[in-house]
């Protein structure tokens, strides 16, 4: 009997945390569908929006669009390979904190890469 409730109860763990990934994928794009219509409802009414865009492109689209590609690359790898694991430097990551940092050295590359270009 303790064998079947500890199976049922890693299951139900499992089914909660692809969940809440899921969910937070979906909430993701749900917060880049918002941007997108931002984006373009200030692109046809707003005339100092258009002016700001040409100015700051990099920061009005890159700085949120690599947001939102470090949340969803991070939590598609974790979701493939498991979870995350990150050791270096005298410091060990795992848990919550393995994607944290993930998600801080993804950011910061596409981040890197768009000054690095613009």
């Amino acid at each position: 009997m303790d064998e079947q409730l500890k199976r049922k109860s890693e299951l139900n763990v499992h089914i909660l945390k692809n969940s809440a990934k899921w969910m937070a994928i979906g909430g993701a794009i749900a917060l880049g569908a918002v941007y997108l219509f931002w984006l373009v409802w200030g692109l046809n009414n707003d005339l100092r929006f258009i002016e700001i865009l040409y100015e700051h492109i990099a920061a009005v689209i890159g700085v949120p669009g690599s947001i939102i590609t470090a949340f969803v690359l991070v939590n598609v790898l974790e979701q493939v390979s498991g979870p995350i694991k990150f050791k270096g430097l005298g410091f060990e990551f795992e848990g919550a904190s393995g994607p944290v940092i993930m998600w801080v050295i993804v950011f910061s590359a596409l981040i890197g890469g768009i000054k690095a270009l613009w």
